[in-house]
């Protein structure tokens, strides 16, 4: 996803000036969202001190992400059903963005465990990664047969951690900031908690989370109103089994309905209004008996980065409303919701705004 094309689309940004940004899904546009995450990729690879060659490989990877995730199907596009129609026609049925994207990402993954495992230190435990190597010394050790822990697994655990970080969070702020612009009282009511509880001589904090229920009421409502991956992960199952009366033979994909949950009117009530008050209860407490929405799945195979993504979610949107005011640029038009898309996630075509310091 990126997040901007260039600054100040109608003159100078300045200090104290509007900024005008173009929010887009296209794979043309500077993907300066990423750099958002520098701090976090850095952190993960290499540590506090650590380099990772500038901003190009974050670039790269970013990228790489989003071409998966518009290329790909949540229910499986012809390529899925008909494999072998990639050897005639591999960039019209996607192969070719998929292929792109997937080699993308596991190549830069694999370079970062490739580099720790250069400098690995038994004495001094950096990161997860470094705990996974040890793991995997440990029972090379012993002898173990058909280990456990093995290097190929590494690189797929840390995709699925670095993956939806890269990608999921910031399309979910795309899809956020859309609805800002249709909303724009949501901001107000944001920043009207926000300025009461933190104030503006510091940025909004975790700790903060419990004394603004209607922020993170409107984090958890963007993510039940715009479920980004509408149909979840496909899951198999294991064994032959029962739900609901219905016989689920062993091998049989499920695939669970997230966005049939997030729009039913029995769950919701008056699923189609965005209304973070839904989650907050008489006390004006956030409640979370009030969520009943699934964005990250269910069960021991949710998201695993679901921690990251409330918390990394809460965080900017906190702070962004705290310090801006979001407009649209004069010469355009209100986003039209019609046009946003699904890939693997639900995705937005471009659209322009105008960041006002308050």
């Amino acid at each position: 996803m990126r997040l901007c094309e260039r600054e100040g689309r109608d003159g100078s940004s300045g200090a104290g000036e509007a900024i005008a940004l173009r929010f887009s899904t296209r794979l043309k546009v500077i993907p300066l969202r990423f750099c958002l995450w520098l701090k976090f990729i850095r952190l993960v690879s290499l540590g506090a001190n650590g380099r990772i060659g500038g901003f190009s490989p974050v670039y790269q990877t970013g990228r790489r992400g989003l071409q998966f995730q518009a290329g790909g199907d949540d229910y499986g596009k012809l390529l899925s059903v008909i494999p072998w129609i990639r050897y005639f026609f591999p960039e019209e049925s996607d192969y070719i963005n998929l292929r792109d994207g997937n080699n993308g990402v596991y190549k830069f993954i694999k370079s970062i465990i490739d580099k720790h495992m250069e400098s690995f230190d038994g004495s001094h435990e950096r990161n997860f990664i470094d705990l996974y190597i040890q793991q995997m010394n440990e029972q090379k050790k012993e002898g173990t047969e058909n280990p456990y822990f093995h290097y190929e697994q590494l690189i797929l655990i840390c995709v699925d951690f670095f993956f939806p970080a890269l990608t999921g969070v910031p399309v979910t702020l795309a899809l956020f900031f859309q609805r800002l612009l249709l909303q724009p009282e949501i901001l107000t009511k944001m920043q009207a908690e926000i300025d009461e509880v933190v104030g503006r001589g510091r940025l909004p904090e975790l700790d903060d989370r419990i004394n603004l229920p209607y922020v993170e009421a409107t984090v958890r409502e963007i993510m039940r109103f715009e479920t980004l991956v509408p149909s979840s992960i496909p899951h198999k199952a294991l064994v032959d089994c029962k739900f609901m009366g219905y016989d689920i033979p062993e091998g049989a994909f499920v695939i669970p309905g997230l966005y049939a949950l997030h729009t039913d009117t029995k769950v919701w009530g008056d699923p189609e209004v965005f209304r973070p008050e839904r989650f907050i209860g008489e006390d004006g407490k956030l409640s979370l008996k009030l969520d009943k929405s699934l964005p990250f799945g269910a069960g021991k195979r949710l998201c695993a980065g679901e921690t990251f993504a409330r918390n990394t979610l809460f965080l900017m949107i906190a702070a962004l409303a705290q310090n801006f005011n979001i407009r649209q640029p004069p010469s355009d038009r209100l986003p039209d919701l019609s046009k946003n898309y699904t890939g693997i996630i639900q995705l937005t075509p471009n659209y322009w705004l105008k960041f006002e310091a308050r």
